[in-house]
């Protein structure tokens, strides 16, 4: 099955990374404001949700309007909109930017994402971001570091094949030490015993 695209309206000052994002056959959802980023990209949206407070435009295609007055975020509905069509892959575009709440917010979603099964990214211009609650393998990328952030306190963290190993450690959302490790050419290892971490893969 393809995957599900989010773009919302948060930042993208770069559309030349996005194209290696969204492929032929994917499910995009643009979030109210993301509509936006899609005619600079040139993707005709399979859907758009959201109360159109950020996009004046005209708006084509299937569409799901909302009181603005609503309880959730436009991109929290467009994540519920792609479960609910059966999505296991959900990336999402322009969720970040300087609204930090929303930013914190999205980043969130992905957890949110996990918990029904399925799995999300949150993509910019210079970082990969992912929130896992089981045994993972994450590929090896040159040039960009890994960081963990553990939800809450995370139990039995375990890391291979980066700089800096951990064993079976219980990470702390309070303290820094997964923070900027280093790939050393292999692949890296992550076991969790109990928990959830926020995977945060940055460039530089």
């Amino acid at each position: 099955m393809s995957k599900a695209v989010i773009i919302s309206a948060g930042s993208i000052t770069d559309y030349g990374y996005t194209k290696g994002f969204i492929d032929d056959g994917d499910f995009v959802i643009c979030a109210d404001g993301g509509l936006a980023h899609a005619e600079k990209m040139g993707i005709t949206p399979s859907l758009t949700v959201g109360d159109f407070d950020s996009y004046r435009g005209i708006v084509t295609g299937e569409v799901r309007r909302f009181n603005p007055e609503k309880d959730y975020t436009d991109t929290h509905i467009a994540v519920t909109e792609a479960l609910e069509r059966g999505y296991k892959e959900i990336v999402m575009l322009g969720a970040s930017g300087t609204r930090l709440d929303h930013t914190l917010s999205n980043i969130g979603l992905l957890e949110y994402i996990t918990e029904k099964g399925a799995t999300g990214y949150l993509i910019n211009e210079t970082n990969k971001i992912t929130v896992i609650d089981k045994d993972t393998v994450i590929k090896s990328e040159e040039g960009w570091h890994l960081s963990l952030i553990p939800i809450g306190t995370v139990k039995g963290v375990t890391l291979r094949g980066l700089k800096y190993s951990l064993d079976d450690y219980d990470l702390k959302f309070s303290e820094s030490l997964a923070v900027s490790n280093e790939f050393t050419g292999e692949d890296a290892v992550i076991k969790i015993k109990e928990g959830s971490l926020i995977v945060i893969k940055s460039k530089g």
